[in-house]
């Protein structure tokens, strides 16, 4: 970020912790990666960390009342939230949260899943669907089946993509994905009934210490959705930073707790479709690699896409 697009952040950040207190402080960045800045800060003498949306994409409204609804409903632990705005949040400093994402051995992984289906054993959903912000409360914009859920999950990307200067070349990606599985509404039967998913609990995200779960952050990819959903939105990337003995142990644990349904590692395979289309999507949206390098991963990504739908047809 430019030295004067940072004053321009801090500024806001500034604004926005005036709107709630009169005594506050901005003592410095923690995290800038598109659609969201973060600060450490200070509010009436309280250290916090203050989340900012720099553009439409992201949404601390949503996130915000997503950590108050866990923090109130379940037994597992998450950043208590001192303030909230249309565009941002402020949480109480969690001296347990990950300061960066570490060494990911058997034993962490397997409390890491542990953890993750606690999440989902303690917070049953209606319906699934896309959490969202109203009048201060946590409300679900709910689709009918997980099926028509998953299409407006890669609707959403492909229309970032389309819209892109540089994603636009991989929107017909997403589009070939969504329309593959938008065709098959058998595709994802039996995945199971919907819980909170967290959507990104990956080992920057998630606290731990011996065999507890001590704090989990960033719920900003969260929605409404059978377990799977976000156990393979941990795994995949899991094995392939750590490998395969951590997702066993991380499956292992997971599975101490909840079990995984019937079809489970056959459906594996459409989660990686869908979850690589995000990625082109993340790659391009916070823009933290570049140049040759983007346009080699996104094309990585995208001939994975091509060939995965290529095998699940066969």
């Amino acid at each position: 970020m430019y030295e004067d697009e940072r004053d321009v952040r801090e500024r806001d950040v500034r604004e926005r912790l005036a709107s709630h207190a009169d005594e506050y402080e901005v003592r410095g960045p923690l995290h800038e990666v598109p659609p969201h800045v973060t600060y450490e800060v200070t509010l009436d003498g309280r250290r916090a960390v203050c989340k900012l949306a720099t553009s439409d994409e992201g949404d601390p409204a949503t996130e915000a009342e997503i950590l108050r609804h866990v923090g109130r409903e379940t037994s597992i632990s998450v950043p208590r939230v001192l303030a909230a705005g249309v565009d941002h949040f402020v949480a109480a400093w969690c001296d347990d949260a990950p300061q960066e994402a570490g060494v990911v051995d058997e034993a962490r992984a397997r409390t890491m899943g542990a953890g993750l289906a606690t999440l989902h054993e303690e917070t049953a959903v209606d319906a699934p669907g896309f959490f969202e912000a109203a009048d201060g409360e946590l409300a679900l914009d709910a689709r009918e089946t997980w099926h028509e859920a998953v299409c407006a999950f890669l609707s959403d990307r492909q229309a970032f993509l389309a819209t892109h200067d540089r994603g636009r070349e991989y929107a017909d990606v997403a589009a070939d994905a969504l329309a593959f599985v938008r065709d098959r509404p058998g595709l994802l039967a039996g995945a199971g009934d919907p819980v909170l998913c967290h959507g990104n609990y990956l080992p920057d995200h998630v606290g731990t210490d011996g065999g507890d779960v001590t704090c989990v952050i960033d719920f900003e990819h969260a929605l409404a959705g059978p377990g799977e959903h976000d156990y393979w939105r941990t795994a995949i990337p899991l094995r392939s930073n750590e490998g395969e003995r951590a997702e066993s142990a991380f499956r292992a644990g997971y599975e101490s707790v909840r079990p995984l349904p019937d079809g489970f590692d056959e459906r594996g395979d459409v989660y990686r479709l869908v979850n690589t289309v995000s990625y082109i999507r993340s790659l391009f949206l916070q823009g933290n690699v570049t140049g040759e390098e983007a346009e080699h991963r996104a094309e990585r990504m995208a001939e994975y896409v091509r060939d995965a739908i290529e095998s699940l047809q066969e």
